[in-house]
């Protein structure tokens, strides 16, 4: 073999295989997640860590007898406005299938002291932490629930889950 051929070869062999170190795996699998943002530059709500929302979160028994549940949720609201609407959007039902907690109460403490949220009204909040033009101020969410009376001997026992459900809205008001 002639010196040209064997360059020609040995060419041709990193060519083929600088394509296959190259090729993908066969068992790869891509993946797309959709991502979406939200700006509002009138309100916005969370945690008071002020980066997180509520995910997952357990009403506790008030005492041995587990006949009153609750809850309380720290929330931060800011706001460019000096008041917000609230409103509970739905009834909160926490179920286990069988049974319902009854007597079930949504509250938030304000300023001006506690107030009760109601399906479908909403209850204005003034606040009165402001910083620079701004408001940002952190309120506790209350939650209250009775444990279920037995029917006919059916255990009330298991796990019990629910949505709470909240609309909050700016004030608008005139300038």
């Amino acid at each position: 073999m002639k010196f040209n051929q064997y360059v020609l070869i040995l060419g041709m062999g990193m060519f083929f295989c600088a394509n296959v170190a190259n090729a993908a795996p066969s068992n790869q699998v891509p993946k797309t997640i959709h991502l979406t943002a939200n700006i509002n530059d009138s309100l916005f709500v969370s945690k008071p860590d002020g980066s997180s929302w509520y995910d997952v979160e357990e009403v506790k028994a008030v005492d041995y007898k587990q006949q009153k549940f609750a809850a309380t949720l720290p929330i931060r609201v800011w706001s460019k406005n000096e008041s917000f609407k609230l409103t509970l959007a739905q009834p909160l039902k926490m179920s286990n299938g069988n049974y319902e907690m009854p007597n079930a109460k949504v509250t938030v403490d304000t300023g001006a002291g506690s107030k009760s949220l109601d399906t479908g009204t909403a209850t204005e909040i003034k606040q009165t932490e402001k910083s620079g033009s701004e408001y940002d101020q952190v309120y506790n969410l209350n939650i209250n629930l009775d444990a279920p009376i037995a029917v006919n001997d059916l255990s009330i026992g298991g796990n019990y889950s629910g949505d709470l459900v909240m609309l909050f809205e700016p004030v608008v008001t005139a300038p």
